[in-house]
């Protein structure tokens, strides 16, 4: 399918980029604070129906897809007219062959879960790090090399430490997993952190891993909120915005753009500034009770959809959430050592994943004409 004819379609990437759309080769950092934003003319509407022209290339957003199972067709129509640079699949990640297919150069992050998948919780405390990390790697690999479409493997989900002892062996567990996927003709992602962390001092503690990636091939993948309010909850040039940080002189905040804290305090002074990152999760919510970028507050991109329309980010509620999304893209654009984000989540359209709420069938299509928009 294609555009309507003529349709002019408006989304809001520009907001705290100063006006200028950003560029597929954006400038390196530091740069300016973004300014408060402000809402532009209500945009236009998006088609309902129609699917735009795909780009020639991938789309210059960064903004992907997290899939907790490939049960929409809109997943597939989206990867073919708007060409992600990146997508993320759960379990059934046969059809990550599919978008190598479509598009070969999309960056692909898979990740078992189930009975199997996660870590088990007592083996901080009772397994050496280097031997669970075999055992981890050992239970999936031929599960790792049935799905070729796959570039990064990520391993234990939103795993949060805590405790500085299990930092330590969290790190160790992460920095052998890399290295031992790279022996096997694969590659890792490390981290999954849930959005919100780590708390300062630990990411120190998580450098090893960090080191072990960039010299083992792999990525760093995280996760991220948005505040449904545009352009809230960035500061600079401020110390302690996440408790014991130095000030930056780049935008970040504790929710979203928290990933620069770790690569300009903890990766480019030591030469790992070029490492990939993934923003493996990428979830709207007022997540923060004392913010007051949270709106009415909401625990998915559907509770806000009305809150939206009457603040005039949208005329619809899809279509809001996609102006919102641009703004951090706008951002995430910013910063050459990100690959993208992937948005949560396609595929959940069947009650019994749990994950109604947060489905983005209805954004996919006004999503796909952002993401052709961009220059």
């Amino acid at each position: 399918m294609t555009a309507t004819p003529g349709a002019q379609i408006a989304y809001l990437p520009l907001v705290g980029a100063g006006g200028a759309a950003p560029t597929s080769t954006p400038e390196p950092s530091p740069y300016p604070a973004p300014p408060t934003p402000e809402l532009p003319p209500t945009p236009a509407p998006t088609p309902t129906s129609a699917w735009p022209e795909p780009p020639a290339g991938l789309t210059t957003s960064k903004l992907g897809l997290h899939v907790v199972r490939n049960e929409d067709p809109y997943i597939m129509e989206f990867v073919r007219h708007a060409h992600p640079r990146v997508m993320k699949g759960l379990d059934d990640d046969a059809w990550l062959s599919e978008v190598k297919a479509v598009s070969p150069d999309i960056v692909t992050v898979g990740r078992f879960v189930g009975e199997e998948a996660d870590v088990q919780e007592h083996w901080p405390d009772t397994t050496d790090p280097v031997a669970a990390a075999r055992d981890y790697v050992a239970r999936f690999l031929e599960r790792y090399r049935l799905n070729s479409g796959v570039d990064y493997w990520e391993g234990w989900n939103e795993f949060n430490a805590v405790i500085p002892e299990r930092w330590t062996w969290f790190a160790k567990f992460e920095a052998e997993r890399a290295c031992l996927m790279q022996a096997h003709g694969l590659r890792a992602a490390v981290g999954g952190f849930p959005m919100g962390t780590p708390e300062y001092s630990a990411m120190a503690l998580f450098l090893p891993a960090l080191e072990a990636a960039h010299r083992c091939g792999g990525i760093f993948t995280l996760h991220e909120g948005v505040m449904p309010t545009i352009g809230c909850g960035l500061e600079t040039n401020r110390p302690g915005i996440i408790p014991g940080a130095p000030a930056l002189s780049v935008p970040a905040g504790p929710i979203m753009m928290r990933y620069r804290f770790w690569y300009e305090v903890y990766l480019k002074p030591r030469g790992l500034g070029d490492l990939p990152l993934v923003i493996s999760e990428l979830a709207i919510g007022g997540i923060d009770p004392n913010s007051p970028c949270n709106g009415p507050g909401g625990d998915s991109w559907k509770t806000y959809q009305d809150w939206w329309v009457q603040q005039g980010v949208g005329l619809t509620g899809p279509d809001a959430y996609v102006n919102v999304l641009a703004w951090y893209d706008s951002e995430m654009r910013r910063d050459p050592y990100v690959i993208g984000a992937t948005i949560f989540t396609a595929g959940s359209v069947s009650e019994y994943l749990g994950w109604t709420e947060f489905d983005l069938h209805d954004v996919l299509i006004p999503l796909a004409h952002y993401a052709v928009s961009q220059p």
